[in-house]
């Protein structure tokens, strides 16, 4: 009696080992994938790569984002700091609106390369659903909730790039020391479909 009983402990302990082993390696399994999907999210817009302006931006097939060019024949190409604000790179200087300000970073900004067609297609003329599904993603607000465009707009100097908000449906410049917005009458930056 006490050998069968034995038995049936020994057998019973081993299919819970069995078992909760099975549980564990799925779970481990559920836990990479959800790990993986989490760190490494699908790049979206992998045809456009923004690198740190302090590296070297030199790409194979990839060139800077035309954004605009100043009446003094000075281009302005896309660039981002504070993590992902967009603006204009002008002067070797990040220029970003935020708060009402213009600022100017000349150092740690990045810079946007692309190796495909592009084209700034007039705010006017296009869909918000078309900006969600379609433009070129530049960042986000810095609580995370608002998704940010590059936009651009023709001022008395020239055109000059700055940053769309999704949420506030307004293109943002940074121009004149100040942050200028405007409900329409801008492009938004769009690969050649």
């Amino acid at each position: 009696m006490r050998k069968t009983t034995y038995v049936i402990v020994t057998l019973g302990v081993a299919l819970i080992v069995t078992l909760l082993s099975v549980v564990i390696d799925t779970s481990t399994v559920t836990a990479k994938n959800i790990a993986t999907a989490f760190f490494k999210p699908p790049q979206e817009n992998a045809h456009f790569i923004w690198v740190d302006s302090d590296g070297d931006q030199s790409r194979s097939g990839f060139r800077r984002v035309e954004g605009g060019k100043h009446r003094d024949g000075t281009m302005m190409y896309i660039c981002r700091v504070s993590g992902p604000t967009p603006g204009k790179l002008y002067n070797n200087s990040c220029h970003y609106s935020y708060v009402g300000q213009e600022y100017a970073v000349p150092a740690r900004y990045q810079v946007l390369l692309t190796d495909v067609g592009y084209e700034w297609r007039s705010f006017d003329e296009i869909r918000r659903s078309e900006i969600k599904k379609f433009a070129v993603v530049g960042g986000s607000d810095s609580d995370g909730k608002d998704t940010l465009y590059m936009c651009r707009r023709h001022m008395v100097d020239g055109w000059h790039p700055g940053k769309y908000s999704y949420r506030n449906n307004l293109c943002y410049i940074p121009w004149g020391n100040q942050e200028k917005y405007y409900p329409k009458g801008f492009e938004i930056l769009f690969p050649t479909q």
